[in-house]
């Protein structure tokens, strides 16, 4: 087979410990409760939430499709409820690779309508081809700039953020339990992975995470795409990183090439920390050049 050309399921299947944040095989790292009505499932790295009254759980991101099983069961265990709805924060595998299975037991798959597209389309990049999702696979329910529904006593937010980590962004908001889930828009305390070849900028996760800002307070617990949960206090952290990032690399852009301002080591300060997940500082500092 031609090395190059992989399915999702191909990728996943060597690439779960880097996709993951972890071994897929593990138990689910921790339960608890992040708000009063809401049952909060810490997967390998990515926050999902469930909330748990009778009239059907809505899970946010579905993870990948090694981790089926497990997850099922722990979403089954919450308590009897049918699974009614999977939100998508954006087309990438890592989050929509388990919609066919979510769909296959009754649940609705609400997405912005460029997830959808992007879904339906071939992509290649990282040096690997992913060949469109199946019918089964795709959101039956989309919107274009924000969609709000009662569900489960909780008022759900969710809207667009343009053309950030990817051109399909949104964030979910539980307004009662005072929940913001801000998906791959904020990657904690790590250098983000920025889709530049489905419109994600540099600019476009400032703009993001500045618009995520404004809708915490103090007392928001704020779930990210990759990491723990965090409160607004790491919110900001992030967003300033992200400001130094692009400042130190906008300023010599115009006289230097990529090579000369990625050997300077502009973030030399946060590499140590920031440069242990999925990006370190030379593919960081590469995308956010090639997106300004």
């Amino acid at each position: 087979m031609n090395p190059n050309l992989f399915t999702r399921r191909e990728l996943l299947r060597n690439s779960i410990p880097v996709l993951g944040g972890g071994s897929v095989g593990r138990a689910a790292d921790r339960d608890g409760q992040v708000g009063s009505e809401s049952h909060d499932v810490v997967r390998t790295g990515r926050q999902r939430r469930y909330p748990v009254r009778p009239d059907g759980k809505i899970a946010v991101d579905g993870f990948v499709k090694p981790a089926w099983e497990r997850l099922k069961q722990i979403i089954d265990g919450t308590n009897h409820a049918p699974l009614k709805l999977l939100i998508d924060t954006h087309w990438h595998w890592d989050h929509t690779d388990n919609n066919a299975a979510f769909h296959g037991v009754g649940a609705g798959i609400l997405a912005h309508e460029k997830t959808k597209k992007r879904l339906t389309e071939s992509h290649a990049f990282m040096g690997m081809r992913f060949s469109p999702a199946p019918a089964d696979a795709l959101p039956t329910q989309t919107f274009k700039d924000t969609n709000r529904m009662q569900a489960n006593g909780e008022t759900l937010e969710l809207g667009y953020i343009p053309a950030a980590h990817t051109d399909s962004d949104i964030y979910v908001r539980y307004q009662e339990a005072d929940v913001l889930h801000c998906g791959d828009v904020f990657f904690n305390h790590a250098y983000p992975f920025i889709d530049a070849q489905t419109g994600g900028s540099i600019n476009g996760m400032i703009a993001g995470a500045e618009k995520l800002l404004k809708m915490a307070d103090n007392n928001t617990k704020i779930v990210s795409g990759h990491g723990p949960l965090v409160d607004k206090t790491a919110l900001a952290n992030y967003h300033e990183v992200l400001v130094i990032a692009r400042d130190r690399v906008q300023k010599p852009k115009s006289s230097e090439g990529i090579e000369e301002v990625v050997t300077a080591r502009p973030l030399s300060e946060f590499d140590a920390d920031w440069g242990k997940g999925f990006m370190n500082a030379e593919p960081f500092l590469t995308v956010v050049y090639n997106t300004l």
